[in-house]
């Protein structure tokens, strides 16, 4: 097939017609990439959701430890956490974090969810409207994230642009190394605040997250320094973009959607399913994160011999229509939605109930408060990220 130019304008504002000529081919699709932090030379990116099920599941031919193809000296800190470990490693980080990601933990944090988004909704009520992105989108998992784990919020800007930096080095899809300086960069400045604020817990500790993960490490001694730093800035950056994208895209597509969203209005009962169609129709994740067979193995009816880099299109997956009935229709009322927006297996996402939380009283608070709510005049605009999917802006009137 023709080569597919994942920087293009075109696939940064619409991915979807590129996934479909992607789904019809008999193979995996072939992205070659050049980088000076690994020695893979490129990756086969399954976009069918059956081959994308198997390859988020697979753990026992496929690893996710990115030292694999890391040249001796270009590995850092946030590429050690539980995201790019195998068991038994992976099992150890996880449940030092699981008992703070509970259903039951996550409601406890409903009251100040309630009044962050209401607070949110009133500056934008006030102003007639604005850049739901900036005024919403973005401060609301910034703030909650703040609060459970004990970061000062007035430094989300820092965060916002290291998060930025982060991500858009990360990708190892990219096929030139001008992003991983400030990649780089921004690792270190976030470790080196971290390191800091981690010394203050230690001498003044709470009830938050960074706080108990300070005293698994000094008295369970199941976290050693590194980890507990890099358990940090995972859980900041990770919790904080998908989020963001989810309610960004989510607002856009229901506003796209009038009739969706008039349903909406008069059953809030659809609430959830309406999260889950969102979760599938504009997926904030659209490309799982690194994966390297370990061994001769076939996947998707393809054979791999040790050693390949392997990826899932999730976005490509959740508009397979040999999934999902009329897979390119926003469908609130959808079932099954068997979607895999938050990914399968051992790697599922952590924070998917809290994110589930926060779409869930955001959009309905919003329905609530402000039900005319509408498109401003400027049109939105796409962050050019490869791996997730959110906007940069989304002016609407109120």
């Amino acid at each position: 097939m023709q080569p597919i130019d994942f920087n293009s304008p075109e696939f940064i504002n619409n991915p979807y017609p590129f996934y479909q000529r992607l789904r019809e081919e008999k193979e995996p699709y072939w992205l070659e990439h050049r980088q000076d932090n690994s020695t893979s030379p490129g990756m086969w990116l399954f976009s069918k959701y059956a081959d994308v099920a198997e390859t988020l599941k697979e753990s026992n031919s496929v690893s996710k430890q990115i030292t694999r193809v890391r040249p001796p000296g270009h590995t850092v800190p946030m590429e050690t956490t539980m995201l790019n470990q195998d068991p038994p490693e992976h099992t150890r980080l996880r449940a030092l974090v699981n008992q703070a990601f509970t259903p039951a933990q996550v409601r406890s944090l409903s009251g100040r969810i309630e009044a962050i988004i209401d607070a949110l909704i009133t500056d934008m009520q006030a102003k007639g409207g604005g850049d739901f992105v900036q005024d919403f989108a973005i401060p609301l998992p910034m703030l909650v994230l703040a609060d459970f784990m004990g970061v000062p919020f007035e430094d989300n800007v820092m965060f916002c642009r290291w998060s930025a930096q982060i991500l858009c080095g990360y990708d190892s899809g990219v096929k030139n190394t001008d992003n991983f300086q400030s990649y780089r960069g921004a690792i270190s400045d976030m470790g080196n605040y971290f390191q800091h604020l981690i010394e203050m817990r230690r001498k003044n500790p709470s009830t938050d997250l960074i706080s108990l993960l300070i005293e698994a490490r000094e008295k369970l001694e199941k976290l050693d320094g590194e980890e507990l730093m890099s358990m940090c800035m995972l859980l900041l950056v990770s919790g904080h973009e998908t989020t963001t994208n989810m309610l960004s895209s989510g607002m856009l597509t229901l506003l796209r959607h009038p009739d969706q969203m008039a349903q909406m209005k008069q059953d809030p009962e659809l609430l959830p399913d309406a999260v889950e169609e969102i979760l599938r129709f504009e997926s904030p994740i659209q490309r799982a994160t690194f994966r390297i067979t370990t061994k001769a193995c076939t996947i998707g009816g393809k054979e791999f011999k040790e050693g390949e880099q392997i990826s899932a299109l999730i976005g490509a997956a959740n508009r397979d229509p040999e999934q999902f009935e009329q897979a390119e229709t926003f469908n609130i009322r959808r079932t099954p939605n068997r979607h895999v927006a938050f990914g399968l297996g051992i790697h599922f996402c952590l924070g998917a109930y809290l994110a589930r939380v926060e779409a869930r009283i955001g959009f309905g608070n919003i329905m609530q408060r402000m039900p005319n709510i509408r498109l401003g005049a400027q049109a939105p605009t796409w962050n050019d990220k490869k791996l997730f999917r959110g906007l940069r802006s989304l002016q609407v009137e109120v």
